[in-house]
């Protein structure tokens, strides 16, 4: 299932992973992936066979103009790359690519044996949920881990675990079959607003690498992406500012839930991609996602 090119050689590295779907409301979590990606130029290293664990249907390739004129395909992958982190005490082995439709379990053990091969002993997944949370102020975040040192660190920036119980993604299967080989496992997700659901959100990016570099004590930098976010959060108060009755929504929703209750409602509605239960201005909420849309081509979480 795995194609490797070449094993590299890494220190107690960390296996951070996102994957793009149902677990990755505003694309907050593939973001942040794709940020490191961007800004360091890691080493892709190994890759997951896209045909036994991706339905075309489902996952279906982009057709893009080559400058020729001639059209191409690109299929969608699940791929590893190798991030040296030199002035941190550990390096860090990141995955991205979309949630698997089949083969959950196989290729779980497919990317924790690689993982074992390189010598990692903790797993760590990002995640972003729809919610009834505003935009603006701090991002509200969840938060989860097997070992006692990385939870006291979790508990100490005021990550809390939900109460969820019901469907979820590969992200948990993941990190179940991670346990119960006796790595470490961690977790982080992030409450996106419902009203940016078609944005992408480099505030929620930027939050959850927040929670990686203090967990690990590694610096990644990131200031390309909180200035991304920042950016993206003045344009959206500027959009509101001319609206008021949506402004008046965006707060209810806002109000509606404490941070740990917001967490949970959002995973029993859906998780990643779901509505849930909304106030009476569903169709205004429609209309604000349709308003913002002029957002898009400046809110993607990339260097500079």
């Amino acid at each position: 299932m795995l194609t490797i090119h070449s094993v590299p050689e890494l220190r107690a590295p960390t296996l951070v992973c996102a994957f793009s779907g149902w677990p990755d409301a505003g694309a907050a979590a593939s973001g942040a992936i794709e940020y490191l990606i961007a800004k360091w130029g890691p080493r892709r290293f190994a890759e997951v066979d896209p045909h036994a664990i991706y339905v075309a249907s489902e996952q279906r390739p982009r057709a893009r103009l080559a400058p020729s004129g001639e059209r191409r395909l690109r299929w969608p992958g699940m791929d590893f790359y190798a991030l040296p982190v030199p002035h941190g005490p550990r390096d860090l082995v990141l995955l991205r690519g979309p949630e698997p439709d089949l083969r959950w379990r196989t290729c779980a053990h497919a990317i924790l044996d690689l993982a074992e091969q390189l010598g990692t002993e903790t797993v760590m997944t990002l995640g972003a949920f729809i919610g009834p949370v505003s935009h603006a102020g701090p991002v509200i975040l969840s938060g989860r881990s097997s070992r006692p040192d990385l939870r006291g660190v979790l508990m100490g920036l005021g990550l809390s675990d939900g109460s969820y119980q019901g469907p979820t993604g590969f992200p948990t299967a993941l990190l179940e079959a991670a346990s119960r080989r006796g790595m470490g496992t961690a977790s982080a997700w992030a409450a996106s607003p419902i009203y940016l659901r078609s944005l992408r959100n480099p505030k929620l990016a930027a939050a959850l690498l927040g929670v990686v570099e203090r967990l690990f004590r590694v610096d990644i930098g990131l200031t390309e992406l909180e200035v991304a976010g920042r950016d993206l959060e003045r344009r959206v108060d500027e959009a509101l500012r001319g609206r008021p009755d949506l402004a008046h929504i965006v707060q209810r929703l806002a109000s509606l839930h404490t941070e740990g209750s917001a967490v949970d409602e959002a995973e029993r509605t859906g998780g990643g991609q779901g509505e849930g239960d909304l106030p009476d201005a569903r169709a205004l909420l429609d209309y604000l996602d349709h308003y913002l849309r002029d957002l898009r081509g400046g809110d993607r979480p990339e260097a500079g």
